[in-house]
């Protein structure tokens, strides 16, 4: 018996080491199709990989935004720049608490901000994180707070996709890579941080009546961020920016949203701060286009320069 679970030990031991060493190897040299447990989307979208590089020289800023696409393609720091406030958008897709937790962790203390403008999207609260961490480990640092991220969202994909961008980091096989600064209908404003979007006519659907079904774990983590920001001192403001009239009508319980958000501190909803058209001012039926995110920012900005007097 103790023979056999010696071998046994010996046997996982190696298990672990091959896979270790082994799977990144694999990934690197195959294809996609061949290697369909790790997911390496280095510049797929967003430009988050320019976007980080960005956030790393950046400091002693007026506003730090954070947040999912809302946020990264809808709040536009040239805007900010025009009434004399400096802003740097550290937004990313699908980013959830868990994920923005991992880049305060990273980048606070060095961006320095007056203020985080925390752009909180309700749909980021009901989903797992995967996507987010999926696009983070791809194009950001692999630090002790990206290995933090991987555990807790607790994904095969996720760990595995660690496993490979580490290596990848550890020998430098990401020191040339460049994305473009236009990518289908996308252009990075560097830099800024956030992604012009260009227009785009969509036709849109009916939406089914829905709710927003917020996952305990992210709810937690949003609440554990704004405090985490505020023990340094930092002003946090919350908000939400505006959804086509169709889909938040279609959701039965923004009103509790709402309130949750605003138990946190200081929020607002933008949903019907501005006229806005469906079929003119959204190129999807959560995202504005850069007709109307010159149409929002202008309101936005207002308010956040009164916090800022304050």
């Amino acid at each position: 018996m103790k023979n056999f679970l010696i071998n046994i030990g010996l046997f996982a031991g190696f298990a672990i080491l091959f896979y270790v060493i082994v799977m990144p190897i694999w990934s690197s040299v195959m294809p996609p199709f061949m290697a369909k447990n790790v997911r390496n989307c280095m510049g797929c979208y967003g430009h988050t990989f320019t976007r980080m590089k960005d956030a790393a020289k950046t400091k002693d800023i007026d506003v730090l935004i954070v947040g999912s696409s809302h946020a990264y393609r809808g709040i536009d720091p040239r805007i900010f720049e025009k009434e004399g406030i400096t802003a740097f958008n550290l937004g990313s897709s699908s980013q959830t608490p868990i994920n923005t937790k991992a880049l305060l962790h990273q980048y606070l203390d060095k961006i320095k901000p007056k203020m985080v403008l925390y752009e909180a999207y309700a749909g980021t609260l009901t989903i797992d994180g995967v996507e987010s961490s999926l696009d983070l480990l791809s194009n950001n640092k692999i630090d002790i707070n990206a290995i933090n991220m991987a555990d807790e969202i607790h994904n095969l994909l996720v760990y595995n996709t660690l496993m490979f961008l580490s290596f990848r980091q550890t020998f430098g096989l990401n020191k040339y890579f460049k994305e473009t600064p236009k990518q289908a209908g996308d252009h990075y404003i560097s830099p800024t941080g956030f992604v012009e979007t260009e227009y785009r006519k969509n036709i849109f659907n009916k939406e089914d009546k829905t709710h927003w079904d917020l996952r305990e774990n992210q709810k937690e983590e949003l609440t554990n961020n704004i405090n985490y920001i505020k023990s340094k001192g930092i002003e946090v403001y919350i908000i939400q920016t505006p959804i086509t009239q169709k889909l938040y009508d279609a959701i039965n319980n923004n009103a509790e949203v709402d309130h949750f958000l605003s138990s946190l501190g200081t929020y607002k909803s933008y949903q019907h701060a501005l006229p806005l058209k469906d079929s003119t001012d959204f190129y999807d039926s959560n995202h504005l286009n850069q007709i109307a995110v010159e149409k929002f920012n202008p309101i936005l900005v207002t308010d956040v320069k009164k916090l800022l007097s304050k």
